[in-house]
């Protein structure tokens, strides 16, 4: 071979090299999810018993519950639905009010006797700590589903979508039924 065409294979073979080296030192980032869930690909949720209660016909409200473990610390922080279930979703509490209106969650109450009523409301979001079961459950941490497009019947099934900090969205099944499962 004489030197320019051994020159010219020479510059080939170090341009195609280069190319390799760098290719190699790219980021992937097209095919990662986003969220810091992603980067660790440990975050996991375990979700059972998911099932919201039948509601009355002229209802225009529904409650979803459901059980979630978190394999680490993480949170709940939100809901939306698959399907056209409600116009509305949120996450909620119930909550002890005094006669005066006032939230006596955590607090000790002196005077037992004073009237309470349970009244909802909204919350950002659930911590799960690792490894313990936190249930959505009536009379505490629930799904509030609020204008429902119809009442919630016996049997019926819809989805949920629902938001952790670090396990990313999944997708849950709802079944409507009389009790918890």
């Amino acid at each position: 071979m004489n030197r320019t065409r051994r020159s010219t294979f020479t510059r080939l073979g170090a341009f195609v090299a280069a190319l390799a080296l760098l290719g190699a030192c790219g980021s992937d980032s097209d095919s990662e999810s986003d969220g810091p869930a992603a980067a660790s690909g440990t975050a996991t949720v375990e979700i059972e018993a998911a099932w919201a209660r039948t509601s009355p016909s002229m209802a225009n409200t529904g409650a979803a519950y459901v059980r979630l473990t978190a394999g680490q610390d993480d949170a709940l922080i939100g809901v939306e639905a698959s399907t056209t279930v409600a116009e509305v979703i949120e996450i909620h509490e119930t909550v002890a009010m005094d006669s005066m209106g006032s939230d006596t969650t955590g607090m000790e109450m002196a005077d037992e006797s004073a009237p309470m009523e349970m009244t909802m409301q909204p919350v950002d979001k659930i911590v799960l700590p690792a490894g313990e079961s936190v249930a959505l459950e009536p009379g505490g941490y629930h799904i509030m589903m609020m204008e429902l497009a119809a009442p919630l019947e016996l049997g019926q099934t819809f989805t949920m979508e629902l938001i952790f900090e670090q396990a990313g969205t999944k997708t849950v099944t709802f079944e409507v039924r009389d009790d918890a499962p």
